[in-house]
């Protein structure tokens, strides 16, 4: 049994690596300025905290530190559509009203109805797909942290992925998608794409006003649609991956909007399926169901199902318990102290544990979904909610 110091040596040498090779090309400083907006400071771990968030920190600073010029923004434009933006748009404003690590935002008017103009960062695509290569650095030290991981699998699936974010054409299919799935949904909107002006790197939509989620004047019941749309989109087969803060919109009618589709994937009803089942297992108490559930995803065998299942409901606390609790930073700081505090089951679970490649994004949306509620402290029967999502899909109403 590797110790449980050993462990965190392993992920140190891991965590090193990582911030080396993220601080040394383009694409891994874009992925150091994202990841500071998904987190709170005292979220990380004191061994790492020091070390790592001033590099998130100067990392988001200097991302969104210069916007494409105008005059880049209209020769982007020129070349993605072959004429000029006006012979295209009613009018164009080329001072961006958001600017992100991979993108800025213009607003618009097309056949006389505002739009959202996402523009990537030219050049961006090609000095990514350069850098992807440097993952391979990551293989020995990832799968030394983690012996049952497929490492080679996990980075094919985030190249697979991050190159999907950085194609605007497919973001605009995407979305599509959702908008056709969700366009009679009584509380959640998503812009529909103008599909004829898409492009590898433009994307046009219909703009939608509203407040960011971090101000909604009801966080519960945004909190609630949130994790409706995230976990629910599994039961449909859609899943969105990154829902940012400032990319979820309450709004004056209190319905959810979701601007942003550049990170999905395609879900299975084999996994949606299983994942259901994991969670019905952890909120029965059921140490045999949920160990089969894990091993027939692929995650853990199925005899360290009673120890998952102690170590998960320890770290959740009331979180995981039935009823309503507060999710703030104060919650996500003490699963990390519950956690700490129960090394040997958490490094055991670690050294035996797997991670599907075809469930990291749904990882990545599920707890991006909850770390942006816990920058709200909304409330909620988050156990509930979870399970009406995975149930019930897009159709699940909270209470």
């Amino acid at each position: 049994m590797v110790r449980p110091d050993e462990a965190v040596r392993r992920i140190d040498a891991l965590v090193q690596v990582g911030m080396r090779l993220a601080g040394s090309a383009p694409s891994g400083r874009i992925a150091l300025a994202k990841l500071a907006t998904a987190l709170e400071e005292e979220w990380i771990p004191r061994p790492w905290r020091s070390s790592v968030w001033p590099e998130l920190e100067r990392a988001r600073a200097a991302a969104v530190a210069e916007p494409v010029s105008p005059q880049g923004v209209e020769q982007a434009l020129r070349v993605a559509w072959g004429a000029k933006p006006t012979d295209e748009l009613d009018e164009l404003d080329t001072e961006p009203v958001a600017v992100t690590p991979t993108s800025q935002v213009h607003r618009g008017v097309l056949d006389g109805t505002d739009v959202a103009v996402k523009l990537l960062r030219p050049g961006l695509a090609g000095v990514v797909r350069q850098d992807l290569a440097l993952l391979e650095g990551l293989a020995g030290p990832l799968g030394a942290a983690f012996p049952a991981l497929d490492a080679q699998a996990i980075l094919h699936e985030v190249r697979e992925r991050v190159l999907d974010e950085l194609d605007l054409e497919h973001e605009a299919e995407t979305m599509r998608r959702f908008q056709r799935s969700l366009r009679n949904h009584p509380q959640l909107v998503v812009p529909a794409p103008a599909t004829r002006l898409s492009h590898p790197e433009v994307l046009v939509s219909e703009w939608i006003d509203g407040v960011p989620f971090p101000q909604a004047k009801d966080p519960d019941r945004a909190a609630a649609w949130l994790v409706i749309f995230t976990l629910g989109g599994i039961r449909a087969g859609l899943l969105h991956a990154d829902p940012d803060p400032d990319d979820v919109l309450e709004l004056p009618d209190g319905r959810l909007a979701v601007l942003d589709y550049g990170a999905t994937r395609t879900v299975s009803r084999e996994r949606a399926d299983l994942g259901l089942a994991l969670v019905e297992a952890f909120a029965a108490g059921d140490a045999e169901a949920l160990g089969d559930a894990l091993e027939r995803l692929g995650a853990l065998p199925a005899d360290h199902g009673a120890r998952a299942l102690e170590l998960t409901r320890v770290a959740l606390g009331e979180l995981g318990e039935p009823g309503p609790s507060r999710l703030d930073s104060e919650a996500v700081v003490g699963m990390g102290k519950r956690a700490a505090g129960q090394p040997e089951d958490a490094v055991e679970i670690a050294m035996q544990g797997g991670l599907p490649p075809e469930d990291l994004w749904p990882l990545r949306g599920a707890g991006l979904a909850f770390g942006t509620i816990a920058q709200t402290g909304a409330s909620g029967d988050w156990l509930e909610l979870t399970l009406r999502a995975l149930r019930d899909g897009w159709d699940a109403v909270p209470d």
